[in-house]
C-alpha cells in the first residue's frame, strides 16, 4: 500500500490546527508533545475472537475526514484512518476497549515519520466514562506509568455501528460522462506530467495553493529527488471509472496498475478556479 498520493508528497497538504468537537487532550512521547483535535470511534475486530467486534476510539493530531470513515468495514477503520494521518504527516493514538467498554486494553501510538509505541493488558492507563459506553464514547483516558509515554485526554465522540444506522448520504452534484469528463481530462494530464517529471505542467493542473507550495518547494536543493519520488509513486496505468461534480467541485473514482503489475484504485478531488478544474488532492492505495 503506498501511504502518500502524488499531491501529498510533492505539495505538503497542510493540516488542519483548529480542534475538533469531542476530544481535548495531549501524549507527551519521548519529550514531544502531541496535541489531539480531532477523534473518530467504531467498533474494531477483537483480536482475541474473530467473530467478536469492541469499541475503538482514534484520536489524531489533524483533521478527520468522517464521512469517508463512517463508510469503513470494521476491519478497514484503522487502515482509514492511518491512510489520513499519514497523508497529513500526523500522529495517531487508537485506544482498543473491552467488550463492555469498561476498560482499555491495548494502545497503540504513531508518530512521524515511523515511530509507535504499543501496549496491552487488562487494564491499561486509567479510563473514568461519564456514561456506559452503548453509543458514545465519552470519558477521561490518563496513562502515566509508561516511562515513554503519558497521556491525559477527554473525549465525546459517538460510535459507529452502535445505536440506530445514521441516515443514508443525500447524493451530490450530477454523475459524469464516461472518462470522468472535463475533470477527468485534466487528472489524466496530470498523470501523464507526474509521470514525465514535467513541474510546469503539474503547476498548471494544480490548485493555486498547491501551486504555491510546489513553486516554493521548486527552490530547494533537494527538488529534483521529490520530482523522482513523484515519478515512482505515480501509477504506471490510470483510468477514470466514474465521478460526480456540481459547479465547484468534482470527485473521480480511480484505478490501474503499478509498474510492479499491483492494482490501484483511487479517489481525486478537483475544485475550480477561475473558471478551470484544478487538481486539489489524489488519494490511491494498491495491493498485489
Amino acid at each position: 500500500m503506498k501511504p502518500l498520493s502524488t499531491l501529498a508528497i510533492l505539495l505538503l497538504a497542510a493540516a488542519c490546527s483548529a480542534a475538533q468537537a469531542g476530544v481535548k487532550g495531549q501524549c507527551v512521547f519521548q519529550g514531544k508533545t502531541l496535541a489531539f483535535v480531532d477523534a473518530h470511534a467504531a467498533l474494531g475486530p477483537d483480536p482475541f475472537e474473530d467473530t467478536k467486534k469492541v469499541p475503538m476510539l482514534w484520536l489524531a493530531t489533524a483533521a478527520l475526514d468522517h464521512a469517508a470513515l463512517a463508510n469503513a468495514k470494521p476491519d478497514e477503520v484503522d487502515d482509514a484512518v492511518s491512510e489520513q494521518v499519514f497523508e497529513l504527516n500526523g500522529a495517531k493514538l487508537a485506544l482498543r476497549f473491552d467488550a463492555g467498554g469498561k476498560v482499555v486494553e491495548g494502545l497503540q501510538l504513531y508518530v512521524p515519520p515511523g515511530t509507535s509505541r504499543s501496549i496491552s493488558g487488562n487494564d491499561v492507563g486509567e479510563l473514568k466514562l461519564v456514561t456506559p459506553m452503548t453509543t458514545r464514547a465519552n470519558g477521561h483516558f490518563k496513562l502515566s506509568d509508561d516511562d515513554e509515554l503519558k497521556c491525559d485526554i477527554q473525549f465525546d465522540v459517538a460510535i459507529g455501528g452502535m445505536g440506530p444506522p445514521p441516515p443514508a448520504p443525500k447524493p451530490w452534484g450530477t454523475a459524469l460522462p464516461a472518462g470522468g469528463g472535463e475533470p477527468g481530462k485534466v487528472y489524466l494530464a496530470l498523470h501523464r506530467a507526474s509521470l514525465a517529471g514535467d513541474v510546469d505542467a503539474m503547476l498548471g493542473l494544480a490548485t493555486k495553493d498547491r501551486a504555491d507550495k510546489m513553486r516554493e518547494a521548486r527552490g530547494e536543493p533537494d527538488f529534483p529527488k521529490m520530482i523522482e519520488m513523484i515519478k515512482a509513486f505515480e501509477p504506471a496505468q490510470v483510468s477514470v471509472i466514474s465521478g460526480r461534480a456540481d459547479a465547484n467541485r468534482a470527485e473521480l473514482q480511480i484505478n490501474g496498475k503499478d509498474s510492479d503489475g499491483a492494482t490501484v484504485t483511487g479517489v481525486v478531488k478537483l475544485i475550480r478556479e477561475a473558471g478551470a478544474w484544478r487538481v486539489e488532492k489524489v488519494s490511491t492505495k494498491s495491493k498485489l
